[in-house]
């Protein structure tokens, strides 16, 4: 592969991840307790942002850019994955934040993203009923939420993961 196109991967490598990276905080940190803080008003918004497709679209396009540029990288980078690469420094630094990483991008599609889309169609049945959610729906709810909590979670430690192993995969001499 030429160095130019290496270089193009890297940087959308990068920049991917940061978009993907940053975004997860940002719905976890200032989105998730803020939609939490509003009350009732809030799974509206959140149904809101789910029924457009923007805030998904872009997870799902930003996490498989930085994902498939990631192992073209790994790939080119390591001769194949060479025995020996894995052996040094960065190839076990790059091998373990492209295994979380994966992972991360795996609950996301497997997991996370349906069961939002299932959350928000029960809040949509909810809302169009007109009363109260049933017995039966705020027990799926519930259940659901409980889900989507434990898998953004996992999923939001495997990115860290990635993130701080990639970043720091050098080796340090001179």
């Amino acid at each position: 592969m030429s160095a130019q196109f290496l270089i193009l991967l890297r940087l959308l490598h990068v920049v991917g991840g940061i978009l993907w990276g940053g975004a997860a905080v940002f719905y976890l940190f200032f989105i998730k307790p803020s939609v939490q803080a509003i009350g009732p008003a809030g799974p509206e918004f959140m149904r809101s942002l789910a029924q457009r497709r923007k805030y998904p679209t872009f997870m799902m396009v930003t996490s498989s850019l930085t994902v498939l540029a990631g192992a073209v990288l790994l790939w080119a980078t390591s001769a194949g994955l060479n025995h020996n690469w894995l052996r040094s420094g960065p190839g076990i630094g790059f091998t373990i934040g492209s295994i979380a990483a994966l992972l991360s991008y795996l609950v996301g599609s497997i997991r996370i993203g349906p069961t939002s889309a299932k959350l928000a169609r029960i809040g949509a049945e909810i809302e169009s009923g007109g009363k109260p959610p049933s017995p039966e729906q705020a027990r799926r709810l519930a259940a659901l939420q409980k889900q989507l909590v434990s898998a953004e979670l996992f999923s939001f430690v495997m990115l860290s993961i990635a993130m701080l192993t990639m970043a720091t995969a050098r080796d340090w001499y001179v």
